[in-house]
């Protein structure tokens, strides 16, 4: 059951935005309804329903601090019919306004990006964004974990990301080790003005791993041991990042989203969607998904 409640909390994480009731969600996983709310409450210490406003809000509060979108616009994009109920939604959770949230994290957001992490052996470099680039459309083999990034052991080796995935063995030989963040960004903005969490405490920190495919590679005629999934990566802009160590992802994050929000340095704005770090021979790679401003409107 609880594979089953995993997969649950991925189909709600990937709905925020749109209009589905639990009884969508059940006949998705083959549960009757209160089936779904019961074993949802034993493993995430939730409802369905309040785990989803959970994270449309922390979808929210990353477009309010990393983005120029106004209040309406991230209404929408956030799965809200209008600017009222998100507002009302917005203040429950948080106790000020989307409006002052916004304000107050800007106002914090220069000083506490940018501060160096030296006692890690850490310079930020000047420009920490290699280039901006757009992707081909490609698929992704992927396993949830409940853990942060730094208590998963092994990442970056092939093996460890394709474990229990001997039928795809030889297939993904050349495949690249991925992870994925789904809370990386509304982390950031938990760390600049300490909002996150206020209402009840966070599940634990959310990291996908598992292979990217290369351009010539699919997993889409094979059935994928549990818990993997297999993600289809549509075609999206996004600003890279090469560094060396993965101790040092979250200082390079910090830099990115620094000149990405301050530095002004593509009209793309961040999409909200998880960061990625991908493991090369001689290098790490960080992509932080970007999108085009009619896009994240919600007009096609």
């Amino acid at each position: 059951m609880f594979n089953a409640m995993v997969r649950a909390e991925i189909w709600l994480q990937e709905t925020l935005d749109k209009p589905l009731g639990i009884d969508v969600l059940a006949e998705h996983l083959g549960y009757s309804p209160s089936q779904v709310r019961r074993q949802f409450r034993q493993c995430f210490h939730t409802s369905p329903n309040a785990y989803r406003e959970k994270r449309r809000l922390e979808r929210a509060t990353v477009l309010l601090a990393f983005t120029q979108k106004n209040i309406a616009q991230i209404a929408h994009y956030c799965g809200y019919s209008n600017h009222s109920s998100f507002s009302r939604a917005f203040h429950r959770q948080y106790g000020v306004s989307p409006r002052i949230f916004r304000q107050a994290l800007r106002s914090n957001l220069s000083q506490e990006l940018y501060a160096p992490a030296t006692s890690i052996g850490y310079t930020p470099p000047i420009e920490a964004i290699t280039s901006i680039e757009k992707c081909a459309a490609r698929q992704a083999v992927m396993m949830r974990f409940y853990q942060p990034l730094e208590q998963i052991e092994g990442l970056g080796n092939s093996a460890r990301h394709a474990d229990n995935l001997e039928c795809l063995t030889s297939r993904l030989a050349t495949a690249t080790p991925i992870v994925a963040l789904p809370d990386a960004l509304a982390a950031k903005v938990g760390e600049l003005e300490g909002l996150m969490g206020s209402a009840y405490p966070n599940p634990a920190a959310r990291t996908d791993v598992g292979l990217y495919l290369n351009s010539d590679q699919t997993a889409s005629d094979v059935a994928l041991p549990i818990p993997f999934r297999r993600l289809d990566l549509v075609s999206h802009y996004y600003a890279k990042a090469v560094f060396q160590k993965i101790e040092h992802f979250h200082h390079v994050l910090n830099q990115v989203i620094y000149q990405l929000v301050l530095g002004k340095v593509t009209p793309l704005q961040i999409s909200g969607e998880p960061p990625q770090v991908l493991w090369y021979p001689n290098h790490l790679e960080l992509r932080i998904p970007l999108v085009e401003e009619h896009k994240l409107d919600g007009i096609d």
